[in-house]
């Protein structure tokens, strides 16, 4: 299935999550937003309209996921797939690992995730965490019910900034996952960040294949 977030995003929910008491994210906002205008010309048909799911959080401990999720339906009841993800977006962070930054620099240091669960994933409070009830890894490491499809920061950008690109990643790795009684499953999808300030993009479009076992 594809989840095309330039003709909206209806169904899907926003949270974050990896952060301890004390270290709350600020600068959080989403919503569906219109694209910077230099990538208009570059959409070059490939999307419904020229905006997106937008995304903005600014990272005020180590570490911070933030994240999409939505219960997807059509599947056959306690059947076992392996999903598989793509996932494009925007961003203005630059695929340069000698970037300034806290915490390494914003397009090496973000990593895109996605991962699936029969349950809902949901943000719960651990002694003095607030944790995804999941295992989605931390950051560079999948966990085992997610991917890490790679950095957030796309080729032919400066350090410098002021400039955005619409670049993609495709996951090498598989979710496994079992459709619940009614068939149904949940996808989330998302940023999981060490660099320690703020970081927006837009997510465009999600592609996810689901193979029964």
């Amino acid at each position: 299935m594809t989840a095309d977030f330039t003709k909206g995003i209806d169904g899907w929910t926003v949270g974050m999550a990896d952060y301890g008491q004390g270290g709350e994210p600020s600068e959080a906002a989403y919503g569906y937003m219109t694209l910077p205008q230099q990538l208009y010309g570059e959409l070059n048909g490939q999307f419904g309209s020229a905006a997106g799911f937008y995304l903005i959080s600014r990272n005020n401990s180590d570490d911070l996921l933030t994240f999409v999720k939505r219960q997807l339906s059509g599947f056959v009841p306690g059947v076992k797939y392996k999903l598989s993800f793509k996932l494009k977006y925007a961003t203005d962070a630059a695929a340069d690992a000698g970037c300034a930054g806290v915490g390494g620099s914003r397009g090496d240091n973000v990593y895109m995730i996605a991962a699936a669960s029969s349950d809902e994933p949901k943000v719960v409070k651990e002694d003095n965490d607030y944790r995804l009830n999941i295992d989605h890894g931390n950051q560079n490491q999948a966990g085992t019910q997610s991917v890490v499809l790679g950095t957030q920061g796309a080729p032919g950008l400066s350090c410098d900034g002021g400039k955005w690109a619409i670049t993609s990643h495709k996951s090498d790795d598989t979710v496994t996952v079992t459709a619940d009684k009614a068939g149904k499953l949940w996808v989330v999808l998302g940023t999981d960040s060490g660099f320690e300030s703020t970081n927006a993009l837009y997510l465009l479009s999600a592609t996810i294949d689901a193979t029964p076992q």
